[in-house]
């Protein structure tokens, strides 16, 4: 096919469309009507001869030609958008950018607060799509454009990625006030003593503290499992349960929702992870790196990280910015 027969003002409709799935949200990102992204749409059908996309009713899902397409548009369109961009000075308050960040329940609960206020005080023509993602979606949506930027308990990422670390998490035990807990010998024993709430956004009923019991043979009884982390509190308001989460959020939930929180049984067998052993971390594909809007976001999700407060029972307290 000939570049010159196609306008190319379509392929970032294509783009935006392929990242979005909704033609509302396409258009919000690219400053256009409904009926402007459908009208492109109908455009670029009739060029590729495919459909591109289907409407259905989660979205518009794309198409086996759509999803070859994209990989290569869209890192074109990134190299096209980074060398005009570097012609210029990056002005964040004058910034229009949309930016898609994928977070876990974890990080968004630790960093989406602050890092949105600091955007909009500093840059608030910035759009910021937040979607949810974890160790098994946030790397693949890096790599096909869905996402720009990770945040996250990420696993190692590849040769053409980045990540740098953030700051440190432990885990800690909410519960409501006046629990039984609260007046026992905190032990082991007695937290195994009493049924467990966990929160597991993909509904598996194994958690880190399940594999830290089962290297010594032991066991939690599991009650209740919670898809998301807010959605614990209210259950372990009415209830003798208890909910094993990150310290970072635990804390500021029991605040919150006047619960009341322990840290981990002294004996609980951690292995040689100390607390603070989670870190959170954010992850970018490489190419990406000298794009100003990308890297001014994560030079500020940086900052966010290192001014959190530090937060009982997690070593070494606040923020770890070591690159790896």
């Amino acid at each position: 096919m000939d570049i010159s027969q196609i306008d190319l003002n379509l392929l970032h409709v294509f783009d935006a469309l392929y990242r979005e799935r909704q033609v509302t949200r396409a258009g919000r990102a690219l400053g256009l009507s409904q009926s402007a992204v459908s009208n492109a749409l109908a455009r670029l059908r009739q060029h590729m001869g495919d459909d591109l996309f289907v409407r259905t009713p989660t979205g518009m899902v794309p198409t086996a030609v759509a999803d070859t397409m994209a990989r290569p548009l869209q890192g074109a369109l990134d190299q096209v958008r980074a060398a005009l961009a570097a012609r210029q000075p990056f002005l964040p308050c004058e910034a229009r950018d949309a930016i898609t960040v994928g977070l876990s329940d974890h990080a968004e609960f630790v960093l989406g607060p602050p890092l949105v206020a600091a955007l909009r005080a500093e840059a608030p023509g910035l759009s910021l799509v937040l979607r949810h993602a974890d160790k098994d979606n946030a790397l693949p949506g890096l790599e096909s454009g869905l996402l720009d930027l990770a945040l996250g308990m990420l696993p190692d990422p590849p040769a053409h990625m980045t990540r740098q670390m953030l700051v440190r998490d432990g885990l800690a035990v909410l519960m409501r006030p006046g629990h039984p807990a609260l007046d026992a010998h905190w032990t082991l024993e007695t937290y195994l003593a009493f049924s467990h709430l966990l929160v597991s956004a993909t509904a598996s009923k194994v958690g880190a503290v399940d594999r830290m019991l089962e290297t010594v043979g032991r066991q939690r009884t599991l009650a209740v499992v919670a898809s998301h982390l807010l959605a614990a509190a209210p259950m372990l308001r009415d209830s003798d349960l208890v909910c094993t989460m990150p310290a970072r959020v635990a804390h500021p939930l029991a605040d919150s929702f006047g619960l009341a929180v322990l840290p981990l049984p002294a004996d609980m067998p951690v292995g040689d992870k100390p607390a603070g052993g989670m870190r959170l971390s954010m992850v970018w594909h490489r190419r990406l790196n000298s794009h100003p809007a990308h890297a001014w976001l994560r030079r500020r999700v940086a900052e966010v990280a290192r001014s959190l407060p530090p937060v009982p029972g997690v070593a070494g307290g606040g923020s770890d910015t070591a690159a790896a």
